[in-house]
């Protein structure tokens, strides 16, 4: 059994010269550590974060590391997760770096995580906002082998929808 939660980065600035180097903004910071704190489950001694270099997906991954006790130096980050990734690309990526784990924590962007919640959810969630959690239990002991058929979705947090 592996778990698998998606994270979209938080609130980031909108004027830029360089989409890489974007940050959070007052609010998207606010907005993280509202759905960070808003997670109903438990915390696990064995997650493992896993960030987008990107600093708006770095922070957002740090602003839950606080709700889960983690030390923001345990955060992995990998350039991969910046760039568009197809679905089996994504699965292979998990496969190769983190085989023995099993509890995975992803902050990352669009359209990358649109396609992977699309794809695992078999088509129920298709639009994947700023800060918005998926949570999945996938039937599996390969990463690789995650698909429609054997992940059940647990949780979906969209922050638009939430009240203030």
């Amino acid at each position: 059994m592996k778990t698998l939660v998606l994270i979209r980065h938080s609130k980031a600035e909108d004027e830029y010269n360089n989409d890489f180097e974007r940050t959070l903004t007052s609010s998207g910071i606010k907005l993280a550590q509202k759905i960070a704190n808003s997670i109903p489950l438990p915390s696990s001694e064995n997650i493992k974060f896993i960030s987008s270099e990107a600093p708006r997906a770095l922070q957002t991954a740090e602003i839950f590391s606080k709700y889960f006790n983690l030390l923001p130096e345990n955060i992995c980050t990998h350039t991969f997760l910046y760039n568009y990734y197809t679905f089996k690309q994504f699965v292979e990526f998990l496969e190769t770096k983190y085989s023995n784990e099993n509890n995975i924590w992803i902050f990352g962007h669009n359209p990358m995580l649109t396609e992977i919640v699309f794809n695992l959810s078999d088509g129920k969630i298709y639009s994947f906002p700023k800060c918005a959690v998926a949570y999945f239990e996938i039937s599996s002991e390969n990463w690789k082998f995650a698909n429609k058929l054997n992940s059940e979705l647990k949780l979906f947090i969209n922050p638009s929808k939430l009240k203030d």
